[in-house]
């Protein structure tokens, strides 16, 4: 992204002229207090908050440049890029607290028009303790609900993966296998990037 300005929703500017690049294969650390912007430099890049200044390019293994921010969805998907988003917010933008395990994790392919039920035994798989697929995500801990999160954005098969505070409030296991997850997409080949407050977390 380059030379990116935007207002948060109390129309105070939070972004002036940030510029980074993410590299596929890497993981791209962005640590600061809560609130600094953090959360609108993520929203941007995924499409979700609008930009006043500045754009948003992709570079393609093929050498061509690609600006994204000027984009539909539909555009963006059709030259085969993905971005795949785990919000702050686990339960009130991530997912539907009172839907269960299986129907959260098949909220993206049902959206991608892949069939409702073609796989419901995938999240079986993400290490979730709970005591069946049918609870409701929102009466599941905070490791399990970030776990169930992760797990359905990285089954889209990203080439961006965005992640703010992916392990606060977890416990150390938790935090592990959400750590290993992440460093897995980077060894994919995946661009990731990496939002926290913490630096040694980071590190």
């Amino acid at each position: 992204m380059r030379g990116i300005t935007c207002k948060n929703k109390e129309g105070l500017k939070v972004l002036t002229e940030a510029s980074f690049t993410a590299y596929s294969g890497e993981i791209l650390g962005v640590a600061g207090i809560s609130g600094s912007g953090q959360k609108e430099l993520l929203e941007s890049v995924a499409g979700l908050q609008p930009i006043e200044s500045g754009e948003i390019l992709y570079f393609s293994p093929e050498g061509t440049t690609e600006k994204i921010s000027e984009m539909k969805a539909e555009d963006i998907k059709n030259l085969g890029i993905t971005l795949s988003f785990v919000p702050e917010d686990r339960l009130g933008m991530g997912l539907v607290g009172s839907m269960d395990l299986t129907d959260n994790m098949m909220i993206r392919s049902y959206m991608e028009g892949r069939h409702f039920f073609a796989d419901r035994k995938s999240p079986k798989k993400l290490d979730v303790v709970t005591p069946g697929v049918d609870t409701p995500v929102s009466r599941l801990s905070g490791g399990n609900v970030q776990k169930i999160l992760v797990g359905r954005e990285i089954a889209s098969n990203p080439t961006v993966l965005m992640v703010a505070y992916p392990v606060r409030g977890l416990d150390i296991n938790s935090s592990y296998t959400i750590y290993n997850l992440l460093n897995d997409q980077k060894k994919k080949g995946v661009a990731v990037i990496c939002v926290g407050e913490d630096l040694d977390v980071l590190l």
